[in-house]
């Protein structure tokens, strides 16, 4: 399927939030509150001085609305590492887009990385569905390391 990366089509759906935040609430109404919206982590550990993998939880906060887009659609979230470009596993979603236009699709996708280099993370959003595939949207996300020396008594 040939991925298309220009701006959505105008039919929809439409992007409407797409971030990373350290939790979400889901309230009973369906309402979700998002808490410590972040776009980066500074990880600053006694240690050495290439940085050694560590596992990070966190959710990604994704809107949609349907427009006149109907139907089910694959939704991925594919983690692409910094330097190199290596594409993760992507996270996939089945979502489903109703009727009317202004209606649409709040998700909350709890994720856990193991981040081994620093840098700029990439969370390229796809949606998938009617024969297409379609990058919606990059969410940036910078991993910071900072060594700090051991203390030694005496």
């Amino acid at each position: 399927m040939p991925e298309q990366t220009s701006t959505p089509d105008q039919f929809g759906p439409y992007l409407s939030a797409a971030f990373i935040c350290e939790k979400v609430l889901r309230e009973q109404d369906g309402v979700m509150s998002a808490i410590r919206i972040i776009d980066r982590l500074t990880r600053a550990v006694p240690g050495p001085v290439v940085m050694e993998p560590f596992p990070y939880q966190f959710a990604m906060v994704l809107s949609f609305k349907s427009g006149e887009a109907l139907g089910t659609y694959q939704l991925s979230i594919q983690p692409i590492k910094p330097g190199t470009n290596e594409k993760l596993p992507a996270a996939i979603y089945t979502v489903n887009f109703e009727m009317p236009a202004d209606r649409g699709v709040a998700m909350c996708a709890d994720m856990q990385i193991v981040f081994d280099v620093p840098g700029l993370w990439w969370f390229d959003i796809y949606l998938s569905g009617e024969g297409t595939l379609r990058r919606v949207s990059r969410v940036p996300f910078r991993i910071i390391y900072l060594p700090q020396p051991v203390q030694t008594s005496g």
